[in-house]
């Protein structure tokens, strides 16, 4: 089982939490690129000024700035491109195996998986567009300039995909494999830890994104705050395991598939509470996208076992919007064919449920999945189980032989 995984290597709690807070600095290095561009911008064009900046965040559009939207996506990435750099680098010092076991259980990458996870979600989001596009022509507008258009292409081919990469292996491979093989009492305290380290960073008003003058003074703030929202949260765990840490039964299940499942989703959603789309479309709306985007790709890897098929259909997802609908006030400006103004967030939604149910039900016939009732499975430590699994077989023996 892929998510029993998680079971091997080293596991203490402190680990996944340094795990964290060192891919969250290689993702804010990542930004030092990006933010010297935009202030350099600043510099050299008296019409804008240092608050754009902070603006930018809200509205992620690099032709303000004078920067190419190419050059733009690039600068963009970096932060993804360092983010699994660092994850990649750090995992086996710190965790004791290897890292393709984030992936799957055992041999190789299925890139045929991949392939076909991306060609089916590809191809079923582009009939999606079509139809958007005769329902409503006048919401879209046709643009192709080759010499941008064709630079794009090979960035979304070559770049993006590491982007997409590096959520799907933290979110559905690190932190899904974490969840599910942690005591089902000590993820609720990690739940309540975080509630609570939310709530005194909402009382005391840190900003994840102080404003500065100096634009490295920026970025080191930006980092500080985050380090520290995770130090707190540390300290919250470490307490918590100290004060309501009890032994429980062998035979009891660690965890539940259902909980890694849910949890993971929602985290997926609110870790794209910061996109610009959110504030444009509403922050429910676009929860319910997110978390259920978060959700179909979590069933489709419990389902399968391994991380293949989620890994080719988030790369779609993004592929399609970067290359041939980009839609004003996501967080990817790009020279995409088609540009629509009027998004319907409920529509989108809606037709996101229908083509994510009609996914899933392709790939169980062509992968042979089971019943999809085992998503709530209890998730036991492989030791253990056999451990049990032996001492009622030899129970049952000496009983019989009685």
């Amino acid at each position: 089982m892929f998510i029993l995984e998680g079971f091997k290597g080293k596991r203490e709690w402190w680990r996944y939490v340094l795990v964290i807070l060192i891919v969250f600095v290689g993702y804010n290095i990542g930004t030092i690129p990006m933010l010297m561009a935009l202030w350099r911008s600043v510099a050299n064009n008296p019409q804008l000024e240092q608050g754009d900046v902070q603006k930018f965040f809200e509205n992620p559009d690099f032709g303000l700035f004078g920067i190419d939207s190419n050059l733009g996506l690039v600068l963009m990435l970096l932060m993804f491109v360092s983010a699994l750099a660092v994850f990649y680098f750090i995992f086996r010092p710190v965790h004791g195996r290897q890292f393709k076991t984030v992936i799957r259980t055992e041999g190789s990458l299925d890139w045929g998986r991949i392939f076909f996870g991306f060609g089916l979600w590809l191809s079923f989001s582009l009939v999606f567009e079509v139809i958007g596009y005769f329902l409503a022509p006048d919401n879209y507008t046709f643009s192709l300039e080759l010499k941008r258009f064709l630079p794009l292409v090979l960035i979304c081919m070559l770049i993006l995909p590491i982007q997409t990469s590096f959520e799907e292996l933290f979110f559905r491979g690190y932190l899904m494999q974490a969840i599910g093989t942690a005591r089902f009492s000590k993820v609720l305290m990690v739940v309540g830890s975080c509630i609570i380290t939310y709530l005194v960073y909402k009382i005391i008003g840190v900003d994840f994104l102080p404003s500065s003058n100096n634009p490295n003074h920026a970025s080191l703030a930006r980092i500080a705050a985050q380090i520290g929202y995770v130090l707190l949260f540390a300290v919250l765990v470490w307490g918590s395991n100290n004060m309501f840490d009890r032994e429980q039964s062998k035979s009891a299940p660690y965890n539940y598939k259902l909980v890694a499942l849910v949890l993971t989703s929602i985290l997926f959603g609110l870790i794209h509470s910061a996109n610009p789309e959110i504030e444009k479309f509403g922050y429910g709306i676009m929860q319910v996208y997110y978390v259920s985007a978060g959700l179909f790709l979590g069933i489709m890897t419990l389902m399968d076992n391994r991380m293949e098929l989620a890994l080719g259909v988030h790369a779609a997802t993004n592929f399609t919007g970067a290359v041939f609908v980009g839609y004003e006030g996501g967080a990817i400006q790009t020279y995409s064919l088609l540009k629509t103004t009027d998004l319907d967030p409920y529509l989108m939604t809606g037709g996101f449920f229908m083509l994510a149910t009609l996914f899933l039900f392709i790939a169980k016939k062509k992968y042979g999945w089971g019943s999809f009732a085992q998503l709530n499975e209890p998730i036991y430590k492989p030791d253990e189980n056999q451990a049990l699994n032996h001492l009622l077989e030899n129970g049952t023996t000496s009983n019989n032989s009685a």
